[in-house]
This record gives C-alpha cells, structure tokens and sequence, in this order.
C-alpha cells in the first residue's frame, strides 16, 4: 500500500490490540516505538468522507458565488442581457 489513500491513516497501535485492528482491516506496517507496531488501515468513523463532503460543498458554493458575481458584473457592462 505504498499509495496515498484518503481513506486510510498509519497509527502507532499497541502490541496488545494488533489482533483486534487486524480484524477490523488494518495491517502491519513496521515496527513501532516500545511495545507498538505501525500499522495502516481504514479511518475511523469515515471522517474522510464527511471532509470531503465539507470541501466539496464549500467549493461548490465559492463556484456558485463567482459565477453570480461574474454576471453581475457581465450585466452591468452589458454584455448580458437582463435576467428576467
């Protein structure tokens, strides 16, 4: 998994729950600090997901909004006719 996922974070996870991340989908990466291992494996709770969501939404808005501005101005030079 050398790829960059959105979905995925590296943790370092005790020793001691290696079974039960493992069991949900994660994998060992490498060796950790004293008693941990590195591990990757899907994020929790899918905040990815609503990051995403949050993002798109917050672009497609600053879209809306410079569009609306763009034919104001287009309008106001008369270039556009006016909206109806």
């Amino acid at each position: 998994m050398s790829d960059f996922a959105m979905d995925h974070v590296r943790a370092f996870i005790a020793k001691t729950r290696v079974a039960e991340m493992t069991a949900k989908g994660w994998h060992v990466v490498g060796p950790g600090e004293e008693g941990t291992l590195l591990m990757e494996g899907p994020q929790l709770g899918g905040a990815p997901v609503r990051l995403s969501a949050l993002v798109n939404d917050l672009f497609d808005d600053l879209v809306a909004q410079a569009l609306e501005r763009a034919d104001r101005m287009d309008r106001a030079a008369g270039r556009l006719p006016r909206a109806a």
